[in-house]
């Protein structure tokens, strides 16, 4: 289910004025490029490796080691806090782009 809004499966200007090849094309890279839950998992993995390599006893015994995972969490930490910006810089050019393709109408609601 779109999280977006729903949508009244009409055309839009934006739609109408397509051939329907050109239609089809938009329709699925828009489908394509919505924000997905997968958007930062990357990084939260690479933050349970590092706490794990943290744990293992050859690091615990090195300090120069311990030092260097310090390092690499705070730096994953700085990349989650700009991924979390760029995920809201990024949903919000999604809904206005989605939009243009299928514009809100009366009686929909926002989730």
């Amino acid at each position: 289910m779109n999280e977006w809004f729903d949508v009244i499966k009409t055309d839009s200007e934006v739609l109408t004025s397509m051939s329907g090849k050109e239609k089809k094309k938009l329709k699925k890279v828009l489908a394509a490029a919505e924000p997905s839950e997968y958007f930062g998992q990357d990084f939260t993995k690479l933050g349970e490796l590092v706490d794990l390599m943290k744990e293992l006893d050859l690091i615990k015994g090195d300090k120069k080691m311990a030092k260097r995972m310090k390092t690499i969490s705070e730096k994953n930490l700085d990349i989650i806090a700009t991924a979390a910006k760029l995920r809201k810089d990024y949903e919000e050019s999604y809904r206005q782009l989605r939009e243009i393709v299928y514009p809100k109408s009366k009686g929909l609601r926002k989730k």
